[in-house]
């Protein structure tokens, strides 16, 4: 059997430790888990090898929205787990959201719909098409339509896609506004 040969790796620190407790927020309550495991990307620069860590492995399986539906995953990033009970607590809260089917159709549009004079295009709505972030929190929003709203933690995410280079003005009495509001969102 041939030798096997090592290459030198230089990895970035981890935000968090293996054997880190970790708290995911679902609806209304935490899992408390652990990371066991890195996943790690690795990328050349100039003449090394630089390790960057994509995810943390956790020892247990967890709930957690991925684009409009829920996976059971392992595999988590940083930025679906806290390191406080409390916060992560806090993020559990279940938010419900109760609208008509128009009313979702007319503030997230239909994808489907191919007609663009109808108010269901995604240009007409009350979330137009815009960039990837509106795409992800038009995804949001149809999780929230399916599973009849959101955990605080996913309308957190979905505020910060709102309002990263985007203006959030709305009226209330609009499809889009009726929303809103039940999540929180002012």
């Amino acid at each position: 059997m041939a030798e096997e040969e090592k290459i030198n790796l230089e990895l970035i620190k981890p935000t968090y430790p293996l054997e880190q407790v970790v708290f995911v927020p679902v609806k209304n309550k935490v899992v408390e888990t652990k990371i066991i495991r890195y996943e790690v990307q690795v990328i050349k620069e100039n003449d090394s090898l630089l390790g960057i860590l994509s995810n943390y492995y956790l020892d247990q399986m967890v709930r957690i929205r991925r684009g409009t539906e829920q996976d059971l995953v392992y595999l988590v990033k940083e930025c679906d787990f806290y390191v406080d009970r409390e916060k992560a607590e806090a993020a559990s809260k279940f938010l419900e959201v109760k609208a008509d089917e128009e009313t979702w159709k007319l503030a997230i549009g239909d994808r489907k719909v191919e007609d663009e004079d109808s108010p269901y295009d995604l240009d007409n709505c009350g979330l137009p098409r815009c960039c990837a972030n509106i795409s992800e929190a038009r995804n949001i929003l149809l999780y929230c339509q399916e599973e009849g709203g959101l955990i605080a933690h996913d309308r957190d995410n979905l505020l910060s896609l709102l309002l990263d280079r985007h203006d959030l003005e709305f009226e209330k009495q609009e499809p889009i506004g009726k929303i809103y509001t039940q999540l929180g969102i002012k």
